[in-house]
């Protein structure tokens, strides 16, 4: 009798929005659930623990919604998946029962799941299945296409990270979501910023915020603005950034906008507040915040005579950053790793074809010449065999891509400091930047008074210019490059410095 009620209820309901969805009228315990897990996903997986003990005895169809349900609530608690087979049973589920609402769902965390396996390929792949199923009036496509921007950015495929965000931006504007189209605003932002377009930046900094705090979001605008505040001290505005912070403080404690006081009033050799905010900043758990933290606090040591102190934050300041290095090398291990078997994203895509397109070219072109040459030579004068070896390794070492960094240093050279403007540092630094993804910002983050000189003699020794031509190029002595270089590496490590020590760090920053 009971399923014949719910057979009827379901025909009843059957078309209630453009897709095939199948509402069920939950018990009272799993409506509870369903609604906690929206709103409070703790008490979403008691109320879950609950109805455990009489799973058997339900439904199928309420066997599968509390198994989400649970995979939902997890999902919001940032409490990471290792396995595929629970959401697998799902979606095989809800596919049989021609419930797209469901179904849509079910691919947005069984993605989420693959997100947190470490398969960025397959978590794309199954975001894009389900919102080729999900309702174009829903929140959900919205969602959809939010995760889909940051794995894209996270794969560093920009581009299409953008694109996904303009979409995501389409169906939240559809539902009137203005969490979502905040959101939306704000992680255009970071692509702006990563994008080195501070201007752009600035303005959907700006509109997320705004739009945040007209529509009474006060907390997730103050995570807005703890960014903006950020933002705004790496471009150089610091009182801008300051004023943000306080702000921010001023309503509840954030530890990024703690971390931008601390940066400020080291920067302004105010040693008490630094060491103030660096000790608040530790609050968090984000390894990164830790790290600029300690390189605070071991400067404020050193320059107060405490040894003791210094040396200890210089241990943690390296632990924090040997934890980083790690992380970094496992995330880019899982890139290659995934790209060398079957990834097939969209900017991978694009520059294989690329990259094939440009080497097809070099090749003919290659062939061409190497043709006009013998030619040539079959109307010239024989000339002896050795001549002729050492002419051709010439021509295969000008056909070599490898020797633009020597050309592009040789350019550098010749050039007179004089005639080398801000403008043209800057474009330097964006051509590097974009060879080595955050290359300056990773620098900054290990020290974060990095002085323009030293930034310039990073860059030039990244792209691997000597000592004598940097002098020349920069006005100083072979010496004092020697000595900014070592003092650099003192400075972020703790560590008695070199020129080869960090000449080697640097090169090891990609």
């Amino acid at each position: 009798m009971k399923k014949t009620a719910y057979f009827l209820l379901l025909l009843l309901l059957i078309g209630a929005c453009g897709c095939r969805n199948r509402k069920t009228s939950y018990p009272p315990l799993i409506r509870q659930a369903e609604y906690w897990a929206e709103a409070c996903p703790d008490s979403a997986i008691a109320c879950l623990d609950l109805i455990d003990a009489s799973l058997q005895e339900l439904m199928e169809e309420e066997r599968m919604y509390c198994h989400m349900l649970r995979i939902k609530a997890e999902d919001k608690l940032y409490i990471p998946h290792t396995s595929d087979s629970l959401i697998n049973r799902i979606v095989r589920f809800y596919e049989q029962q021609g419930d797209d609402r469901r179904l849509a769902e079910a691919l947005y965390y069984k993605a989420g799941v693959y997100r947190d396996c470490n398969e960025p390929s397959r978590a794309i792949r199954t975001y894009l299945s389900a919102a080729e199923v999900g309702c174009e009036y829903d929140t959900l496509n919205g969602r959809i296409y939010g995760q889909l921007a940051a794995l894209y950015a996270y794969q560093k495929a920009y581009h299409e990270s953008m694109k996904a965000l303009r979409q995501a931006l389409v169906y939240n504007i559809k539902c009137d979501d203005y969490l979502g189209i905040a959101y939306s605003w704000r992680d255009m932002a970071r692509i702006f910023d990563r994008q080195y377009s501070p201007d752009s930046a600035e303005v959907y900094y700006s509109k997320a915020y705004n739009l945040m705090k007209e529509k009474g979001f006060t907390r997730p605008a103050y995570g807005v603005l703890s960014e903006w505040a950020d933002f705004s001290y790496a471009q150089g505005r610091h009182n801008t950034a300051k004023a943000f912070a306080y702000k921010i403080l001023g309503d509840h404690f954030d530890e990024l906008a703690a971390l931008v006081l601390a940066k400020y009033y080291w920067q302004k050799n105010n040693l008490d507040s630094a060491l103030f905010y660096s000790v608040e900043a530790l609050q968090t758990n984000d390894i990164y915040h830790h790290r600029t933290a300690y390189g605070i606090l071991k400067e404020i040591a050193l320059s107060q005579g405490k040894q003791e102190d210094a040396h200890r934050y210089a241990r943690c300041y390296r632990e924090v950053s040997d934890s980083i290095s790690r992380m970094t090398r496992t995330e880019a291990t899982v890139r290659i790793n995934h790209e060398a078997e079957k990834l097939d994203l969209l900017s991978h895509m694009k520059r294989l074809r690329h990259i094939l397109a440009l080497a097809l070219i070099l090749l003919v072109a290659g062939i061409i010449y190497m043709g006009r040459n013998i030619r040539a030579r079959r109307k010239e004068p024989q000339k002896d065999e050795a001549h002729i070896i050492t002419e051709n390794q010439h021509e295969e070492e000008n056909l070599t891509p490898s020797t633009a960094r020597q050309s592009f240093a040789a350019f550098l050279s010749v050039t007179r400091s004089s005639e080398l403007t801000d403008e043209y540092w800057q474009q330097l630094t964006e051509a590097i930047n974009k060879a080595y993804p955050d290359f300056t910002s990773r620098l900054y983050q290990y020290y974060p008074k990095l002085s323009s000189h030293e930034l310039r003699v990073c860059c030039l020794t990244k792209i691997g210019m000597s000592r004598t031509q940097m002098a020349e190029l920069l006005s100083h002595s072979v010496s004092s490059i020697s000595n900014t270089l070592s003092r650099l590496y003192t400075k972020i490590t703790g560590e008695k410095g070199s020129v080869q020590k960090m000449t080697e760090f640097l090169y090891k920053l990609v």
